[in-house]
């Protein structure tokens, strides 16, 4: 038996504006058993759409109807009928935004051994005169700073895996299965 999808078997397009779900389960009825016809509606409105989706018993009665169905005029419109096909990668209208791939980095970029080299600055003269910037000490880097006071801390207690109580535990069933010959036939 094949996997059946929630919106039906058969596509109906071109359908008259005010084409009802009943009219269109009557239009495909002679040709097998409707499990379920309905005419698509504009989700914000609830406006009738022009096409619906029919969900025939068989194979073999939906492909009579697609035949006898197509380009048969209803109402002023000439229908458009044929096989419903699932379509890969589509989503349904407001089930939010599509998904993000998983954020890959790139890969290290190289660079070649003559750039690698530190750039020769010449040496100003203004800087080395000056006696303050000279003699200043050089300070910790700040990050080295936050771990030394991280380590004085230590680590907070854990407390969401302690168990305050424990449990009851079922009790299994204690009964017996009675086995017993059934009476031969005749």
């Amino acid at each position: 038996m094949r996997a059946r999808s929630s919106k039906g078997n058969v596509f109906v397009g071109n359908l008259p504006p005010d084409f009802s779900d009943e009219r269109l389960a009557e239009a495909f009825d002679p040709y097998g058993i409707v499990l379920s016809a309905v005419v698509a509606r504009d989700p914000s409105t609830g406006a009738r759409l022009r096409y619906g989706f029919v969900d025939i018993a068989t194979e073999r009665a939906a492909t009579q109807a697609i035949t006898a169905l197509d380009g048969v005029e209803i109402d002023g419109c000439k229908l458009n009928v044929k096989a419903s096909e699932k379509k890969s990668g589509a989503r349904k209208p407001g089930t939010g935004p599509a998904r993000r791939p998983p954020f890959r980095p790139a890969a290290p970029r190289r660079t070649p051994i003559a750039a690698a080299e530190p750039p020769v600055l010449a040496e100003t003269p203004a800087l080395a005169e000056t006696p303050a910037l000279a003699e200043t000490p050089a300070r910790p880097a700040q990050s080295s700073v936050i771990a030394a006071s991280l380590e004085e801390m230590g680590p907070p207690p854990r407390r969401d895996f302690e168990v305050t109580s424990k449990p009851a535990r079922r009790k299994t069933p204690t009964f017996q299965v009675e086995r017993r010959t059934l009476p031969r036939r005749g």
